[in-house]
């Protein structure tokens, strides 16, 4: 396959502000392949890397979908062929300047991608991301309406864990389906109360994890609290650190997907693994195009809309995803 010298790609040109331009096609490494990119996912790490992290020159975007065009010498014994459709996860310009998924064609690593499914479009396939398993019995995810929220209580249940989470009202009844037991508002002052007292009824006793998807003002605060002493707390690096936390004697972990993209990293391996198995539990039915509604763009012009929607907080049970290329 001849591919072009140059590719479209979204990149910043100041800071907080992005633009469509052409660059360089990024550079196919020894253990990678080269995707031509077909749909992607927008996340809350992809504004604020915008608005406070990038340099001018740099693209943009982690999440994508698309097909093989072409592969390093290392990667053509890895399972995977010229034209295979796959999605996954790139750490892009942390890594590559010009390597977000955000443009036309993305590298990335072997280990960080898997096959797509037919049964599953690309445009569900562009979200569908590396989720960690945990070996918890129960679990408290905070703010299960977020996009990282959604996935975690869908496979939190495939494992096998009793889910509670945190979410607005109107969201309850998707969250129901994807396997949460119970669902607290988030704004209800007695929140964290209301999340005990459910635990204790069901019989499961103290909750000793919590999952902060959201990790922004006091939600960190408010997992300590429900975990309590010799609890964890996982929270997303979101740049926000949680101010004046205590941590009621908890073990708070911070993670950042971003590190376990790199093979020479503890949870590599890990993520490796949850990718292998994501295209027998899409086949199987067990993760489908349905369980996580989608609020679609379509094109690179649109990108930067579909960025700001993000920003501006408008997410609320879907996930934000672009449509660059039609099926």
């Amino acid at each position: 396959m001849s591919l072009p010298s140059n590719h479209t790609a979204l990149v910043v040109v100041e800071r907080g502000k992005v633009a469509i331009k052409q660059q360089a096609l990024p550079e196919c490494a020894d253990d990678e392949v080269l995707v031509k990119v077909k749909a992607v996912a927008i996340n809350p790490t992809d504004w604020k890397h915008i608005d406070w992290v990038l340099q001018p020159g740099q693209s943009v975007g982690c999440d994508f979908s698309g097909t093989i065009c072409a592969m390093g010498k290392n990667a053509k014994n890895k399972g995977f062929s010229i034209g295979d459709p796959v999605a996954g996860i790139t750490p892009g310009p942390a890594i590559k300047p010009n390597n977000g998924a955000f443009q036309e064609y993305v590298a990335a690593h072997t280990d960080n991608i898997w096959k797509k499914p037919d049964i599953l479009p690309y445009e569900s396939a562009a979200h569908m991301g590396g989720v960690s398993l945990s070996a918890a019995a129960f679990i408290i995810i905070w703010s299960g309406a977020s996009g990282v929220g959604m996935a975690a209580i869908k496979i939190a249940s495939l494992a096998g864990m009793r889910v509670i989470t945190t979410a607005a009202e109107q969201n309850k009844a998707l969250l129901q389906k994807l396997g949460a037991e119970a669902v607290i508002d988030y704004k209800d002052p007695e929140a964290v109360q209301k999340v005990k007292q459910w635990a204790n009824n069901a019989g499961c006793g103290a909750i000793k994890l919590a999952f902060d998807c959201i990790s922004e003002h006091d939600s960190t605060q408010k997992c300590c609290d429900i975990v309590g002493q010799g609890g964890k707390v996982i929270r997303l690096d979101t740049m926000t650190p949680s101010p004046n936390l205590d941590a009621k004697g908890a073990e708070v972990e911070q993670i950042l997907l971003y590190t376990a993209l790199d093979p020479k990293n503890v949870d590599h391996k890990a993520l490796a693994e949850w990718n292998r198995m994501m295209p027998s539990l899409i086949e199987s039915k067990k993760l489908t195009k349905d369980d996580v509604p989608l609020k679609l763009f379509h094109g690179f012009e649109e990108l930067p809309e579909a960025i700001d929607y993000m920003r501006k907080g408008k997410a609320h049970g879907e996930k934000v995803v672009v449509v660059l290329q039609k099926n």
